[in-house]
């Protein structure tokens, strides 16, 4: 996981050494982190999230990069007024800000960043964030920046529409702290009775490499009861076999959040002839489909990060 210690001198030379005009006061300094949050509107809530978490001296570090999440990012988590951040734990919202911060100038021009495709980047509580760079701009865990490459006094901040969340733990872990994925935790269990390499692939324990990190295209428990498992009871009343081989079929080796979906197929992990996925892109977000389904699953809520696994939450179980 990259870690990041460069200097910022010759960054704020190039962006505020050449804006001091005739008449300005002598000793007037570039703004902070905190400066930039405070004057800016759309920042109001990360700066009451902030207050609430008593965060206000981790933006005072030096070489600082903030991914500054707007209050349309906040709101669409459910965070709708500074009153509401009373509603969740200090530590929790804390752990999540933190998620937002890394120690090191961080720019689209950073040597590692300018032609990065999911660069891990450790952030001050540990997790890592996964950056992207090219064409299409510079994306945080799949979420474009809306601004990037701000120059502070003591360091970076690039605004992002999402509040991004930190990993719970593996995959299995992040599915099973889900309110809407119970179901497809009890299938996963089952299934391991007939493929055990299966659980591990999906908590990341598994030796094998290539599979070190995964995509999971994961079935809601609507899904999974639309397609007849309705109940922990039915679940482990079928096959665990049949379950395996249901289930390998989500999964695809290596990282691939919502924006990195491209049309086309992709091959899963499925051992059977024909275990590949059609992925659409259309303007409302990717469509996924399996050979035997009679229409696409809908994406219902994209790039949930574990640890070993990129979680897109579908509306359909795939069928092979």
């Amino acid at each position: 996981m990259k870690r990041f210690a460069l200097p910022l001198l010759l960054l704020i030379a190039v962006a505020f050494g050449c804006q001091k005009k005739t008449g300005d006061p002598v000793d007037a300094q570039p703004k902070t982190v905190t400066d930039l949050l405070t004057e800016t509107p759309t920042f109001s809530l990360l700066k009451a999230a902030i207050q609430q978490a008593d965060l206000s001296d981790a933006l005072k570090a030096t070489n600082l990069t903030v991914f500054a999440p707007t209050d349309d990012a906040f709101k669409a988590r459910g965070f709708t007024s500074p009153e509401s951040f009373k509603n969740i734990p200090a530590d929790a919202l804390r752990n999540i800000l933190r998620y937002h911060l890394v120690i090191g100038v961080v720019t689209t021009k950073t040597p590692e960043v300018a032609s990065a495709i999911n660069l891990p980047v450790e952030s001050v509580n540990t997790a890592p964030l996964f950056l992207s760079n090219g064409a299409s701009g510079l994306f945080v865990n799949g979420n474009k920046v809306i601004k990037s490459d701000q120059v502070v006094a003591n360091g970076i901040v690039h605004t992002v529409g999402s509040l991004l969340l930190p990993p719970t733990g593996d995959a299995v872990t992040a599915l099973r702290n889900r309110a809407d994925m119970g179901l497809l935790v009890a299938a996963i269990t089952r299934a391991a009775v007939a493929r055990p390499e299966l659980l591990s692939i999906l908590n990341g324990t598994t030796s094998n490499t290539t599979l070190k990190q995964i995509t999971l295209f994961a079935p809601n428990d609507a899904a999974l009861t639309a397609a007849g498992y309705r109940t922990v009871a039915d679940i482990n009343n079928a096959a665990p076999a049949t379950l395996a081989n249901l289930l390998s079929y989500h999964a695809v080796a290596g990282l691939r959040f919502s924006n990195q979906l491209q049309a086309g197929q992709l091959q899963t992990l499925s051992t059977a002839t024909n275990n590949k996925l059609t992925i659409a892109v259309a303007t409302a977000g990717p469509t996924i489909k399996g050979n035997a389904n009679a229409t696409p699953a809908s994406v219902k809520e994209a790039d949930i990060v574990s640890k070993n696994a990129i979680i897109h939450a579908i509306d359909q179980l795939l069928q092979p």
